[in-house]
């Protein structure tokens, strides 16, 4: 009988990654995103223009939002092309899987379920596989699973217990593929042999014994395994789903503005038509041999002649305005990934972009959540301390200091009972020894030193960096962990340079840590025959766990004492086993571990049932040091006005003495504590107190320290008032939260709507409110790169986070604000134009500008000068900006984008636009003779006056609005106004335009050109006294340090 895999409701296997993209579904996608922006308003008037009126050429009015949509579909379709290739090259690599006894190498899109895959080092793992058979020994194998989850430690991957590898006989039974990456149940279902008569006991199958697609095995194994889930059901695409688009505040204001200019478009159309058929109906005569009047009551009548003039004044909203700011988010995200100050060397990172939508969201952050281990702190443990049989003592080199004694004393000459727990230590953990590949001459340094610098804790091969520290300890005091071969633990005890001999350990069992038991355990058997039970964790878990004779008070206080020093600690305790006592469990365990639907609870009852009536042997602690700069980037984002939340899973003492130590907390703060709170009525006077208290004594900072117990009861029942208190203090620290608590209060802050939030951490259990917050900011850290590849932002360590923040927020918000304003501006000048002339053309909705003048207005005219500014615009030099961070309170909130600000650009180009017309409109009024032959202006020749001084009025306005000003700058100035002059030339050497000769004669025209100098100067003249005086009176003076850079 051939391999198998059976599971319920297992959906087919399918041979691709993604759906095929062809070309016919681009145009129905772009323009749902085009609706989806609001650009889709303008689509029926540019349709409808073809059929009701020739007011402008449809080619003309439909080409400013065809070129968007076709930009922004390229880019679209780019993505996807190389998404599709890097698909194919995924589901076209080569395997070798064996089939009828034999290997094959076939596509990987083509394995299927019962499939036996060969996989070595030199690819990634290409499904999820059982392991069946390794060539390394003690059945297993070493993987990296940072494709999974960013951790680079190396994790071990067993062969089920109990199996005997057979090429052809067996049932693979499991559950349902799931997201859960730390998760997998099943059993292996063998047939009777010949001569038996019951059917072989089941061997139970978790996540220990699963090759997850895409890590990879490390080392020089050559491993077999059975392909349980492929293609789409595979763990690693069931967690590469489409979690949803963030937008940027930004567009709140970009579709009020859209809007108002939408509305003021509506009144300027009304009120013409208004006074259109009021003319049309007393004024214009009715003339018999023109025929009958038109009747201007018929409905299709009124609709042509009012869209008629809709049609015209289109060019009022900027539809080319969002391919702008694709393209300046695309140079946004470009300058951060190039930012040498958001490198890291060590690790080779740069700053990471995911989400360049949000790039101008970077300069208006209110709150910041942070984790804290790992992310405030290095997460690189260090094992300093420890308290056991009533004295505490400290790690130094190779010796335990006793500071109430002022003693130091090798561990051999320690007393029973604290041999007893560096004993436990060493055997109580899940750490694997990695194979040596090359052997160290040991002549220059003693057996001793080299087993612990070289041979051991270099191989080290730790889940936890906690373990790790707890055995790198151990092994310079003397107590070596040299690895396990078939489950028998090797311990080697070497003492001040002289070999005390080995210890052996059977490993019977290991109970696995999870973040609700809090604790791991394992069953040993000593080389007496001995079974021992070994259990560390958190101390809420342990001591309760504890007889009552032992010393847990003693302990609690000294763990009390190692939080407020900002360690990390765990208690350990153990208990000895009968035969009996572990025959009741294995089997209760064996019957958990067999069945597929609720098997943790099962598994963890049986883990429940036997940790009880521990021996409490003593407690670590840990130093996890703070990240570089952390006080500094803290103090710096503080001053930038950000409120700073940690969110952390740890004990109130130790996040208490970290949140000091890194100037979260201010020494001068009155920090308030609501732990273990559950009561309503408690909870509501607790809070009134803590309002009052802020109210009356508002100079001092306020400080809330909160435990989960008390956030649980808070966000169930005091939902509004807990939030609003929280946002009165100054810094606010979460302990003991879980990740889901964490995403729960982000989102309690976000749903208020008032406050622009951002979420940092480095873990994956920090990736729910990292994608629940606004902003989502990952570290790449000790603990994986999960964190950084959910994020919309990620760098290499918090101390970047301040340059992020206040240079490169500060600068897309800056940047994107004037883009948008700039564009309603010079909307409103060309547009204005038209209205104005409707006074004098019989409202007829003819445009005044050749089509050819709006056809290149937006993309070459005046586009380029003011959009390079957009991308490189400084108001204050960088280091400015890191030397003050209060400067980052000018722009938080969208100050630069308000409807006081917005009005001002709007009547600054109605000004203008009076400016430009009625100085043409006096030029030709009198006497229109102004060409040097004696011939008179005509229609083409008033509306290159007007088109010429908008772009020559426009691009120097650029120069008037800029704060800082380079030669390319002032080049691209320069070739607009350039590109205009010579498009209109040639345009008028075709004897078919309607500009044929026009321009010809307008450049030698004396009139002409003093019309362009002196409309110019009146139309920016306004804008230069205000600039002066704004600069001189109306800002607020700088430090001296700021008009120094």
């Amino acid at each position: 009988m051939d391999w198998k895999c059976r599971s319920a409701k297992e959906p087919a296997a399918q041979p691709g990654d993604n759906d095929q993209v062809h070309l016919a579904d681009l145009y129905p996608i772009e323009l749902l995103r085009t609706v989806s922006t609001g650009r889709i308003l303008l689509l029926p008037a540019d349709h409808d223009c073809i059929i009701f009126h020739d007011t402008i050429s449809p080619l003309t009015s439909l080409l400013p939002l065809l070129f968007v949509m076709i930009v922004t579909a390229l880019k679209e379709g780019l993505e996807d092309y190389s998404r599709s290739k890097n698909d194919k090259i995924v589901n076209t690599t080569k395997v070798t899987v064996i089939r009828n006894g034999r290997e094959q190498r076939i596509a990987s899109e083509f394995i299927v379920p019962g499939d036996l895959v060969v996989a070595t080092s030199a690819s990634d793992v290409p499904c999820d596989m059982l392991l069946l058979q390794s060539s390394g020994s003690e059945n297993m194998c070493f993987v990296n699973t940072a494709n999974l989850d960013g951790e680079t430690n190396l994790k071990p991957i067993f062969v089920p217990a109990n199996y005997a590898y057979d090429l052809h006989l067996g049932c693979i039974v499991c559950e349902p593929s799931t997201p859960d990456l730390y998760a997998f149940n099943g059993r292996i279902e063998l047939p009777l042999t010949d001569g038996a008569e019951v059917n072989p006991e089941p061997i139970a199958l978790g996540i220990e014994n699963l090759l997850l697609r895409g890590v990879r095995i490390r080392g020089p194994e050559r491993v077999v395994g059975c392909a349980i889930y492929t293609g789409m059901s595979t763990k690693l695409q069931l967690n590469s789903r489409y979690t949803g688009n963030k937008s940027a505040s930004s567009e709140k204001y970009i579709n009020k503005f859209i809007i108002a200019l939408i509305v003021g478009m509506i009144v300027v159309v009304f009120i013409l038509y208004l006074i259109e058929r009021q003319k049309e109906a007393n004024v214009y005569p009715a003339i018999h041999y023109l025929g009958p009047p038109p009747d201007y009551n018929a409905i299709l009548q009124i609709f042509e002649d009012f869209l008629s003039l809709l049609i015209l004044f289109n060019y009022m909203v900027p539809i080319s305005m969002y391919m702008n700011i694709e393209l300046y988010r695309v140079f946004g995200a470009l300058f951060m990934r190039s930012d040498l100050s958001l490198y890291d060397e060590e690790t080779d990172q740069p700053c990471g972009v995911n989400a360049s939508n949000l790039n101008e969201d970077l300069g208006q952050i209110n709150i910041l959540f942070s984790d804290k281990t790992g992310t405030l702190t290095k997460n690189q443990m260090i094992f300093l301390k420890c308290y056991v049989g009533g004295h505490n003592y400290h790690l130094q080199n190779t010796q335990l200091y006793s500071p109430d004694t002022d003693e130091s004393h090798e561990l051999d000459t320690m007393d029973a009972e604290v041999m007893n727990f560096f004993e436990a230590l060493s055997v109580c953990h899940t750490v694997e020894v990695m194979a040596s590949c090359d052997e160290k001459s040991a002549e220059a340094q003693s057996e001793h030193d080299n087993l612990i610098t070289t041979d051991i804790i270099d191989r080290y091969q730790a889940s936890s960096p906690d373990e790790k520290a707890i055995l790198e300890g151990c092994a310079r005091l003397g107590l070596i962990f040299k690895g396990t071969d078939n489950n028998t633990m090797h311990l080697s005890r070497s003492f001040g340079g002289h070999i005390a001999g080995d210890l052996q350990y059977e490993r019977l069992h290991v109970l696995e840590f999870s973040s609700e038991r809090k604790r791991m355990s394992v069953i040993v058997r000593d080389e007496s025959g001995q079974i021992w039970l070994y259990s560390k964790g958190a101390e809420a878990s342990i001591l309760p766990r504890c007889k009552e004779t032992s010393p847990t008070a003693q302990t609690d206080v000294q763990i009390t004492e190692y939080a407020k020093e900002g360690l990390r600690t765990l208690a350990v305790a153990s208990r000895t086993l009968t035969e009996e006592e572990y025959a009741t469990f294995l089997a209760s365990c064996k019957n958990a571990n067999i069945q597929l639907s609720n098997r943790k609870e099962l598994i963890e009852e049986c883990y429940e049932s036997i940790e009880v009536e521990l021996d409490l042997l003593g407690a670590t602690a840990l130093e996890d040091a703070l990240q570089d700069d952390v006080d500094k980037t803290l103090i710096a984002l503080q001053e930038a006005g950000l409120k700073i939340w940690i969110l952390t899973g740890d004990k109130v003492e130790t996040a208490l003495s970290i949140g000091m130590a890194c100037k979260h907390i201010p020494q001068v703060a009155e920090v308030h504590f609501l732990i273990n709170i559950t009561e309503p009525v408690e909870l509501q006077k607790r809070l009134n107190q803590l309002e009052l208290g802020i109210a009356s004594n508002a100079s001092t900072p306020t400080c809330l320290v909160i435990d989960g117990i008390t956030v649980s009861a808070l966000l169930s029942q005091l939902l509004d008032q807990f939030a609003e208190v929280a946002l009165n203090c100054k810094a606010v620290l979460c302990c003991r939260l879980s990740p889901l608590q964490k995403s729960e209060i982000v989102m309690l802050i976000k749903k208020s709507g008032k406050h622009i939030t951002a979420a940092i951490g480095d873990g994956a259990n920090d990736v729910s409110m990292i994608q629940e917050a606004h902003i989502g900011i990952g570290i790449s850290g000790v603990e994986g790169k999960q964190a950084a590849r959910s994020a919309d932002y990620s760098i290499a360590k918090f101390s970047m986070l301040q340059r992020l923040l206040l240079v490169h927020g500060h600068y897309n918000t800056e940047r994107l604000a004037f883009m948008v304003l700039f564009y309603c501006y010079k909307n409103i000048i060309i547009t204005g134009c038209m209205a104005l002339f409707q006074v004098y053309d019989l409202y007829s909705a003819t445009s005044v500008y050749n089509e050819l003048y709006l056809w290149l207005f937006d993309i070459i005219y005046i586009s380029f000068s003011f959009t390079y500014l957009a991308m490189s615009d400084k108001h204050y030099s960088e280091n400015t900006l890191l030397r003050f961070p209060t400067l980052y309170k000018a722009i938080s909130h969208n100050k630069l984008s308000s409807w006081k600000t917005f009005t001002i650009w709007i009547l600054n180009g109605v000004v203008q636009t009076f400016i430009i017309f009625y100085f043409a409109f006096a030029v030709l009024n009198d006497n229109n003779v102004v060409f040097n032959e004696g011939q008179t202006a005509d229609f083409s020749t008033f509306g290159t006056m007007l088109i010429m001084v908008l772009v020559i009025v426009g691009n120097l306005k650029v120069l008037l609005v800029s704060h800082y000003m380079s030669y390319l700058n002032f080049a691209f100035i320069i070739a607009s106004i350039f590109a205009f002059m010579l498009s209109t030339y040639l345009y008028n050497l075709d004897s078919s335009s309607t500009l044929y000769h026009v321009y010809n004669m307008f450049l030698s025209s004396l009139p002409m050109w003093l019309y362009i100098i002196i409309c110019t100067v009146a139309c920016l003249l306004p804008d230069f006294v205000m600039k002066a005086v704004n600069d001189m009176f109306l800002d607020p003076p700088e430090p001296k340090e700021i008009s120094k850079s």
